[in-house]
């Protein structure tokens, strides 16, 4: 009698299994799916599902290779994977992340000097007393919702620097969590996703062009400053920039939000963890580049191929969208020892969680002083705490994101 092995029961459930279904990632231990892809396919072909058929890429050095190359591998026509692939991308060789050389260069050039290191510097202690005050405010209810507690960090950031008045914050958090959500039920503002996705997305481009126009007659320094400049200058078309904005404020908030979630998990799981990074706060640094290893909020991006090419020795025809999985890549064992689990020493931590190559994230200083400024807060405040129910994951294909954590926090 043959036994069967572990192996040959993942490759059985992997049989029909369509990785383009958000569904997979919420009902299902996904990371043992691409545990097997990383050991026996890594260059694996998807075939048409519930999108058009596309190659997924697993492995850190081939994930790394197509980010890092430009010239085979395109961002120009769609960047993730999503409903947009059957009918057209509106963002195709407009907007910043659907864009190549020369054009993706002039978009970054106009934003750029918001989001240095200096530039986001200047947000931190407001950015402790937004996420302090909303941890002090969890202790003291007992028990709380962490995406809710955490919901505010990255939209106060984003919206300051796009220059959104602050009355105005949490109807967009609203709006982005349909926008980037929208695959999932439970945060759909309409009956199918694809319409929820678009109201939300056309709410947001309304709301951008009232802001831009405003900033027209009443410059600040802010980036719906510099957008309205651009548009005036002929760099933007009105609808490129209101494009621009939209991503910009989704790209800023989705990403930190879910990361700072999925940075409290991995150290309630290992817990001597937390232990250290509160005992030497000279951790926070690496304890950032881990959770975006570990949590790996932004799931993938595709690119789609110029020329024929060949990676990890499947040959891939001109014209094929590729998907490279970031999470994947960051729990590839050739590259991270003991890759599941959450070390907040982990050095050297050459992790995806932000990209790689000309795309590499633009918010990346911004995304990790967040990060930092939660944490350390956090260390600061809480001593424990209590998983009162398992996390309800977003049914997503682009967000590692929650819908809920219900804890309890104690006090440190």
């Amino acid at each position: 009698m043959t036994m069967t092995t572990t192996p040959d029961l993942v490759r059985s459930a992997l049989l029909g299994t369509d990785l383009a279904d958000p569904q997979l990632f919420a009902d299902t231990d996904y990371h043992r799916t691409f545990r097997y892809l990383r050991e026996h396919d890594p260059v694996h072909w998807n075939p048409e599902g519930v999108e058009p058929a596309f190659w997924s890429v697993t492995r850190y050095d081939d994930c790394l290779a197509v980010l890092k190359n430009t010239k085979d591998f395109s961002s120009a026509v769609t960047n993730t994977l999503g409903q947009q692939r059957w009918h057209g991308d509106e963002g195709a060789g407009r907007m910043l992340t659907h864009t190549d050389a020369p054009r993706h260069t002039e978009l970054r050039r106009i934003v750029n000097k918001s989001f240095t290191p200096r530039a986001v510097a200047s947000l931190e202690p407001y950015l402790r007393s937004v996420i302090g005050d909303a941890l002090d405010r969890a202790l003291a209810a007992g028990e709380c919702d962490l995406v809710e507690v955490v919901a505010l960090l990255p939209v106060a950031s984003i919206a300051a620097l796009l220059g959104v008045p602050q009355e105005d914050w949490e109807p967009l958090l609203t709006l982005t969590t349909a926008a980037f959500g929208s695959a999932d039920q439970d945060v759909q503002t309409s009956p199918s996703a694809r319409a929820s996705a678009a109201q939300a997305h056309a709410q947001l481009l309304l709301y951008c062009q009232d802001l831009m126009d405003q900033r027209a007659e009443d410059p600040r320094d802010d980036i719906v400053t510099s957008l309205a400049e651009a548009r005036r200058a002929g760099v933007l078309t009105e609808e490129d920039a209101m494009l621009f904005f939209d991503l910009l404020l989704l790209g800023g908030n989705e990403t930190t939000r879910h990361g700072a979630v999925g940075a409290l998990l991995g150290l309630m799981e290992f817990p001597d963890q937390w232990r250290l990074l509160r005992a030497d706060r000279s951790l926070l640094t690496p304890a950032v580049g881990e959770v975006l290893r570990w949590a790996s909020p932004s799931k993938h991006v595709l690119r789609r191929t110029v020329h024929d090419v060949e990676l990890g020795g499947q040959r891939i025809e001109a014209g094929a969208d590729v998907v490279v999985w970031h999470f994947s890549a960051n729990r590839d064992r050739r590259v991270f020892t003991d890759p599941d689990r959450f070390d907040v020493t982990r050095s050297p931590n050459p992790h995806l969680g932000l990209g790689a190559g000309s795309h590499y994230c633009l918010g990346a200083s911004l995304a990790t002083m967040e990060l930092r400024v939660f944490l350390d807060e956090l260390c600061d405040r809480v001593g424990a705490a209590e998983m009162l129910r398992p996390p309800a994951h977003l049914a997503s294909t682009v967000i590692s994101g929650f819908k809920n954590l219900r804890l309890r926090l104690t006090p440190a």
